[in-house]
């Protein structure tokens, strides 16, 4: 999906590429938050693709003709489509006036369109610890482990489910050069949805890994 607008470089914003394997190239952002948006995006296994600077919205606001454009195209895997506005809740109290008009014409245009919705995401949705254990988890998504290791850790969570990382590493090695590459295989498979883990909560070597039988 060709962006329908190009981010200009900013020497006030936090501005740059997330490299995605969903949208199979960069996608661009302009913001701390909008980062972060942009990393749940990648990092969700719900959603199926995302793209930045979407489409525009006509509307008629102050005597004029303008457009709008929303932050983010969400596609999830269930059918569900958002059209997805990022900001601080500071920023949307200081200026609402100014965006209500906008909004109102992405909702009213999106009505007709099924499954289709228009929605504010703030860092209260954002700036969680959730996403600073997608961040921690991404890159491991796509890493290199020893063929064997899965089914050794998956062998030993079938014996003793609900058991803490630490816990299951000595118990797959007593040597500390061993369970380092064990736990990159753990991360990896947590961060690929096949072990689950409490991502509400900070990670470390006591958060407790499962899996669903």
């Amino acid at each position: 999906m060709k962006p329908a607008r190009i981010i200009p470089r900013s020497y006030r914003n936090i501005t740059g590429k997330l490299a995605s394997k969903k949208t199979e190239g960069y996608t661009n952002f302009e913001s701390g938050i909008e980062y972060g948006a942009l990393v749940l995006c990648e990092y969700s296994h719900d959603i199926e693709t995302f793209h930045a600077q979407p489409r525009r919205f006509n509307y008629f606001f102050n005597g004029k003709h303008r457009h709008y454009t929303p932050d983010i195209f969400v596609q999830y895997k269930n059918g569900l489509k958002l059209y997805v506005e990022v900001k601080y809740r500071s920023y949307l109290r200081e200026n609402w006036d100014e965006l209500k008009p906008k909004f109102k014409a992405a909702i009213h245009e999106l009505k007709s369109e099924p499954n289709t919705y228009f929605k504010i995401w703030t860092e209260k949705e954002i700036d969680t610890t959730y996403l600073e254990n997608a961040k921690f988890l991404l890159p491991y998504r796509h890493r290199d482990f020893e063929a064997e290791h899965p089914d050794l850790i998956f062998n030993e969570l079938s014996q003793q489910n609900n058991i803490p990382v630490k816990t299951l590493l000595n118990k797959l090695s007593n040597s500390r050069l061993v369970q380092a590459e064990f736990l990159n295989t753990i991360w990896s498979l947590v961060s690929n949805n096949q072990i689950k883990i409490d991502l509400s909560q900070p990670l470390n070597m006591q958060s407790l890994l499962w899996i669903e039988t």
